[in-house]
């Protein structure tokens, strides 16, 4: 009964104060609320000259897309409980779980508060890091996807800019335009079957199999074991598992997170993990299919970034709001430190491919060019806020010499292409 005793405390007291936040938070995921970030402080040095901010966002953290997980623990805690095969526990989730599908209902999806602030404050640090960016009547352009909660990232983020320069010259866009470049995953037959049907699925489900044990979290709320099927027992965990994974991003002051343990949550984590790795990263299994359909945006951020530095624009920032599904594959083709990373036992996935790195709510990718005392043009990457490396050589990291740099993005840009071409000779 060992969340019983501990659920009402749960449900009351900051996670932060128990297990403390990075540990319990991590397990989430790509559900992962935005790390915390230290202050901010001034991001250039040795004569280098920020002039150019080339960024690729998440949207910030949202309600559940759907009811589906909610529905699923309901339907099956209900049909126990009008057989009173309840705990007190039991009773106490489904009233917990009623309440939760109270309060989201008309939400799904939507961004919420924290999203909002985690938009801002991604916005300030860029702002107090590389004010001279954003001085003046300079002019920025912003982009989303046709998904509400990636518009209203995009107006969270440029509100907080105006509210430091009102003569921003601002023009944003949002629409199924940009699909191409910031929803290519929907776009790609090959990947859209490989998603779908591809031979990561066996090896996933074997390995939620292995990795998830419904009987200890079972008997927490069910009087008599055994009654629902491996399948229904299954899917109730693993829907639990998600809801209490998405909580602390709605806003909402109640939270599940002791109704696991630490090593149960850790397996549930490694278990999405590997998910994410295999649907959408660098898989063997996967053949680089996953990643290469991110060469349109990857293309398009090497040729925005190339007329402002050949003046061919005047735009001191190009900001981009998009998805999990569009960084992921994104920061892979990029070849970004360790994000591209082949691993083939499932079991070593999670000790050198994290999701939770790469793309927690609100993930972001800025590439910020300079100009050194000789006008010669430099860039740094950043993931999550965070200096990363390419495998690019460089005398000055973080800094990569931009012409270096451009050459070797081109060639993945290429062997993307060639990939995409491979699979689609496959399907003649």
């Amino acid at each position: 009964m060992k969340g019983l005793l501990l659920i009402g405390i749960f449900m009351f007291c900051p996670v932060s104060i128990l297990w403390g936040q990075d540990r319990i938070q991590q397990y989430a995921g790509t559900a992962m609320p935005y790390p915390i970030v230290k202050d901010s402080f001034v991001f250039f040095q040795d004569s280098m000259v920020p002039f150019y901010v080339n960024h690729l966002g998440r949207h910030g953290a949202r309600f559940p897309t759907s009811g589906k997980a909610l529905n699923r623990v309901k339907e099956i805690l209900e049909l126990a409980r009008r057989e009173n095969r309840l705990t007190s526990g039991g009773v106490t989730l489904l009233s917990t779980i009623q309440n939760l599908s109270d309060t989201f209902d008309g939400q799904w999806g939507k961004l919420s508060v924290v999203g909002e602030e985690e938009q801002r404050g991604i916005a300030r640090r860029m702002i107090e890091r590389y004010p001279q960016l954003f001085s003046d009547s300079v002019k920025v352009q912003a982009i989303a996807t046709y998904v509400p909660r990636c518009i209203h990232s995009m107006d969270a983020f440029l509100a907080c800019m105006v509210e430091f320069n009102s003569s921003l010259h601002i023009q944003r866009n949002e629409g199924k335009q940009y699909n191409d470049i910031l929803r290519f995953f929907d776009l790609n037959q090959s990947y859209v079957d490989y998603k779908e049907n591809g031979d990561w699925r066996p090896i996933y489900e074997t390995f939620v199999r292995r990795k998830i044990s419904p009987a200890s979290v079972m008997e927490n709320f069910f009087l008599e074991s055994g009654q629902e099927t491996d399948k229904e027992a299954e899917e109730f965990v693993m829907a639990l598992f998600s809801i209490a994974a998405i909580l602390p991003d709605t806003g909402t002051p109640i939270n599940l997170d002791g109704l696991f343990t630490i090593g149960e949550w850790d397996n549930y984590w490694q278990t999405q993990n590997l998910r994410q790795y295999m649907s959408k990263s660098s898989s063997p299994v996967g053949r680089m299919l996953p990643v290469a359909i991110a060469w349109p945006l990857l293309s398009e951020f090497i040729h925005s970034a190339d007329e402002v530095i050949k003046g061919k624009s005047d735009t001191r920032a190009n900001f981009r709001f998009a998805h999990a599904e569009t960084v992921i594959p994104f920061v892979a083709l990029m070849g970004i430190e360790g994000t591209d990373v082949k691993v083939v036992v499932p079991d070593s996935v999670s000790k050198y491919w994290k999701d939770y790195e790469i793309a927690p709510m609100a993930a972001n990718v800025q590439w910020i060019f300079y100009h050194d005392k000789a006008r010669e043009i430099w860039v740094k990457f950043l993931l999550n806020e965070k200096e990363m490396t390419l495998p690019v050589s460089t005398s000055r990291f973080p800094y990569y010499r931009w012409e270096t740099v451009c050459m070797y993005l081109k060639k993945r840009v290429e062997m993307a292409k060639k990939v995409l071409e491979s699979f689609s000779d496959n399907c003649k």
